[in-house]
């Protein structure tokens, strides 16, 4: 199978994917990564705590057709341990909801662009709270495990039930590729005011979001598990030619003013949310 969305990355999100695992015509699948750039683009372990289905290997470049080949799948579990990082800051108000501000800390590869301007979005909007005490609770968590399941999150939430609920917490999700080189920012969110606050705030910081989602869209990353769960939620997400590619990496593949101007914008978001 040859996946053509961009660097391998968004493929394993979709229904076809799924039904390609479980279809019983073939005992293993090979998919080749083939785009703009080069590059091993693997997928996201969806299914890492339940894994189902035939084999995958992935390729690099293409092979050539109706040649036999023989795959032997061996695999084997290591007990070891990861972190999320969780700061917590006390609200003024101990009754008033909640929020959550979230960024993956954990991908394939190297990852700059992916991981960093979300990293560096989820650091800035500590500062100006630090600078700027919230009324409410404030937790800032940087899960591990995103490409495995979203394992982090699941941990995050099984400390705290309910806060993925319509009544639970406020999500601010700093997710992939925010400030890429030739990449196009978005807001995903089905909650209006959070929609427009967002898009104010980046606008204001000079740096206004390419598009909007429309409302009905599901987010493809951890704010997916929020939406389901019909708890309020923004995410910022961006579009990067070298997704989930070794090649990800300085300087080419970040725009470093453009992050700066994202992280200013969407730090002043939060702090208003806060008030």
């Amino acid at each position: 199978m040859k996946n053509e969305f961009e660097g391998c990355g968004l493929l394993s999100y979709t229904g076809e994917y799924r039904r390609l695992r479980q279809a019983g015509d073939h005992a293993a699948l090979a998919i080749v990564c083939q785009g703009a750039h080069p590059g091993m683009g693997l997928l996201n372990a969806e299914q890492f705590g339940t894994p189902y289905g035939a084999p995958a290997i992935h390729i690099a470049q293409p092979v050539p057709l109706g040649r036999p080949a023989r795959l032997v799948a061996e695999s084997s579990r290591t007990r070891t341990e990861a972190h999320n990082i969780v700061v917590a800051l006390k609200g003024t108000d101990p009754t008033a909801r909640p929020v959550v501000v979230m960024t993956p800390r954990s991908s394939w590869w190297h990852s700059t662009a992916e991981r960093g301007g979300g990293l560096v979005c989820w650091l800035e909007t500590m500062r100006a709270l630090v600078a700027a005490p919230p009324r409410c609770d404030v937790i800032l968590t940087a899960n591990t495990g995103h490409e495995l399941g979203h394992i982090g999150l699941d941990d995050f939430l099984g400390r705290r039930p309910g806060w993925d609920q319509p009544s639970g917490a406020i999500w601010v999700h700093y997710g992939a590729n925010i400030g890429a080189a030739g990449g196009a920012l978005s807001v995903v969110s089905a909650d209006d005011a959070l929609r427009s606050g967002l898009q104010a705030a980046l606008a204001e910081a000079g740096q206004p979001p390419d598009t909007m989602a429309p409302k009905s869209v599901v987010p493809s990353g951890e704010t997916r598990d929020i939406h389901r769960a019909g708890g309020r939620y923004a995410t910022l997400v961006g579009t990067n030619p070298w997704f989930h590619l070794p090649t990800d990496r300085l300087p080419h593949s970040v725009d470093i003013p453009a992050i700066a101007r994202i992280a200013q914008g969407a730090a002043q978001m939060v702090v208003a949310l806060t008030r």
